[in-house]
């Protein structure tokens, strides 16, 4: 019963983003398929800016400038857009993009092609949960707002597979949402929370509190949690605005404004998301890195 709900889940994922990926051109012209951090000094207005931003903090927190030839798992990728920037940092590096969606595999070798870093990135079709590789073969992994996809609240398969792909002393670098107290949401929180995650294609996000324990009882040390949620707002506030010009787009050049039950799933779940954001005793966005 429960592989057969793991399948159904993961056929929700692909429907999907093979339907709603390319409207994530709305977001960031990179298809950075994320939310962006907003570094001090920066131009809260210049929305890609902190979408790249964030790639580069991901980058930094896998502290893997004085490995040679770096290895790096890039677990959930999308379309490979931070594998592409890291890439592009540390030419030496080979980036593992590993996704469940067709689409994004496809689409993903050829923005690498035209990025001129297919010999650097590569992309993987198989689920993050089970790797058809070898024990410690990477030297970093990272999963951006990926993780949530996993199984469960403690997110306990996905965890346990990074930490047989890393190798010793390596880091893995965890960017997401989190449920602080799930058992105690109010109607109108509960009712948010439930119709985000829908919208998205998402089962749970994980527990904060099951996340880390799952964490220590694995064997990763080191864990270190940043509460990253004011330094998202920023690009959190884009949204609005970014919906709009998307339905505008879609009139201009004479489309359907009635949408797929996915592509509406990825306007609606933003909007929410916000919403959900501010629950901030019930949710929060953190940056969580941790060396085995």
């Amino acid at each position: 019963m429960v592989a057969i709900q793991q399948r159904i889940s993961q056929q929700k994922i692909i429907r999907y983003y093979e339907e709603a990926g390319m409207d994530y051109r709305a977001w960031s012209k990179g298809f950075n398929m994320h939310f962006g951090y907003y570094k001090m000094g920066q131009n809260p207005f210049d929305l890609e800016s902190m979408l790249v931003q964030m790639n580069d903090e991901v980058a930094r927190r896998l502290a893997i400038e004085h490995v040679h030839l770096p290895t790096i798992l890039d677990a959930g990728c999308g379309l490979g857009t931070t594998s592409r920037y890291i890439a592009h940092k540390r030419p030496d590096a080979l980036l593992y993009g590993v996704s469940i969606t067709p689409w994004q595999i496809t689409e993903g070798e050829k923005l690498n092609e035209a990025a001129g870093v297919q010999d650097q990135v590569v992309m993987l079709q198989a689920d993050y949960q089970s790797l058809p590789v070898a024990d410690e073969s990477f030297d970093g992994a990272f999963a951006l707002e990926s993780a949530c996809y996993a199984n469960g609240l403690d997110k306990m398969d996905f965890l346990e597979e990074m930490y047989r792909v890393l190798r010793p002393g390596s880091k893995l670098v965890i960017t997401d949402g989190f449920m602080k107290n799930r058992h105690a949401l109010p109607k109108v929180i509960k009712w948010l929370y439930q119709k985000c995650t829908k919208n998205w294609a998402l089962t749970d996000f994980a527990n904060l509190r099951l996340f880390l324990e799952a964490m220590k009882d694995i064997g990763f040390k080191k864990i270190n949690v940043e509460d990253a949620s004011w330094r998202i707002a920023p690009s959190v506030l884009h949204i609005p605005k970014i919906t709009f010009q998307f339905y505008y787009d879609l009139l201009k050049r004479g489309e359907n404004w009635k949408l797929s039950k996915e592509r509406r799933g990825n306007v609606i779940a933003p909007i929410l998301g916000m919403f959900l954001g501010m629950a901030r005793p019930y949710f929060g966005y953190y940056i969580i890195t941790a060396e085995k």
